[in-house]
């Protein structure tokens, strides 16, 4: 508000506005009082709050995809916002982040706190989450292998035996993947190689090739 505007306001005797998210930036916004004249991005401001599925079962799994896949119906059809609860004085907001899935009678939603100013993760809650296949359901398995360029015949044991993250890896240590899955041993190599490569659990999109 213009010190023109507060002079206005104090003559006439008209009360001062709440909020303004122009000229109190350092200051955590009353919930539901931003509107959109206050605010013209339209962001939306709320406390802190966790939201839908909070259990670890759904959310490591989720956090494991990168925040991409839904671990209720396996599809790619994430919705995400923030509600941001406030800024810091160095312009750093916090608040909570809401993932929903839009595909048709799924509805999956979770939330994660965030903050962007914590340096190793901006999910700071997540920063010491394990990491892996192993978390993952059936679901995510035939994305898995489409990742890492499995083959066909390597997803088709994938869906044939409903395998999960955690059998997976618990048949590469028994060393059991060749006779449990019918795959030959060039297969087992090649499921054992993408187990080992950085970052194998995220189910990240591949670039096209042009």
């Amino acid at each position: 508000m213009s010190s023109l505007r507060r002079l206005f306001n104090r003559v006439s005797g008209r009360p001062e506005e709440d909020y303004s998210s122009y000229n109190s930036m350092v200051k955590t916004p009353p919930p539901g009082r931003v509107t959109a004249r206050d605010d013209p991005n339209h962001e939306i401001w709320k406390p802190q709050s966790f939201v839908g599925d909070q259990t670890a079962e759904g959310r490591i799994p989720f956090f494991n995809t990168g925040f991409a896949v839904c671990p209720k119906c396996g599809e790619r059809n994430i919705w995400r916002f923030e509600e941001k609860a406030g800024v810091r004085a160095n312009g750093d907001t916090y608040g909570t982040e809401i993932f929903r899935c839009r595909t048709k009678g799924c509805g999956w939603k979770t939330s994660f706190l965030y903050n962007d100013g914590t340096t190793s993760c901006k999910y700071y809650e997540t920063s010491h989450w394990p990491k892996g296949v192993h978390y993952f359901p059936n679901s995510f398995m035939l994305m898995w292998a489409d990742k890492h360029d499995l083959g066909s015949s390597i997803k088709h044991q994938f869906f044939l035996k409903k395998l999960t993250g955690n059998m997976l890896t618990d048949m590469e240590q028994e060393g059991s993947m060749e006779e449990k899955l019918e795959i030959k041993k060039k297969e087992v190599e090649k499921i054992c190689r993408a187990l080992k490569k950085p970052l194998t659990a995220v189910l990240t999109r591949k670039a096209s090739k042009k």
